[in-house]
């Protein structure tokens, strides 16, 4: 019985023990699955002209070079209410490929109308390495008013 009571005691120290962190495998993308992602359904910018350009999603990422779109994969989108009540943009982009790619982003902020709340942002470079993440951050001058956002992403231009 004594036996029994030290085994048990043993195997609940082992289970309470912390795991430890799996090293994780090189990242692996399958862009045509990004690429062919479906519309959230969600506020977007539409044309006057009906069937004149391809509705842009609000509160989302825009790629506007079909080459960066084969190579880069939008991981996760974030936006959140700073304390002075401006809108952050954070976006996390995968380097799919082997090669460093540059990107440039930047942030548009609309209001509840999708009138622009005031200019797009600075376009910022964002350099991922090869098979790595990169962050781009985006903050709205606008307050109380700002209720959409489009991040827009391109080739870095020199």
């Amino acid at each position: 019985m004594r036996i029994s009571l030290l085994t048990a005691i043993a195997a609940g120290a082992l289970i309470a023990l912390p795991a430890q962190a799996r090293e994780n495998r090189p990242v692996k993308c399958d862009i045509g699955d990004a690429k062919h992602s479906v519309s959230s359904g969600g506020p977007a910018l539409v044309a006057n002209v009906p069937s004149s350009m391809t509705p842009i999603d609000l509160n989302a990422v825009q790629m506007t070079d079909k080459k960066l779109a084969n190579r880069v994969v939008v991981e996760a989108m974030f936006a959140r209410r700073t304390e002075t009540n401006s809108v952050e943009v954070i976006t996390r982009f995968v380097n799919c490929t082997k090669k460093v790619v540059e990107l440039d982003a930047r942030s548009s902020f609309m209001d509840a109308d999708q009138v622009p709340t005031e200019d797009s942002t600075f376009w910022k470079k964002v350099i991922l390495q090869p098979k790595a993440t990169g962050v781009y951050r985006g903050l709205s001058i606008g307050r109380d008013e700002v209720k959409y956002y489009l991040v827009e992403v391109r080739t870095s231009q020199p």
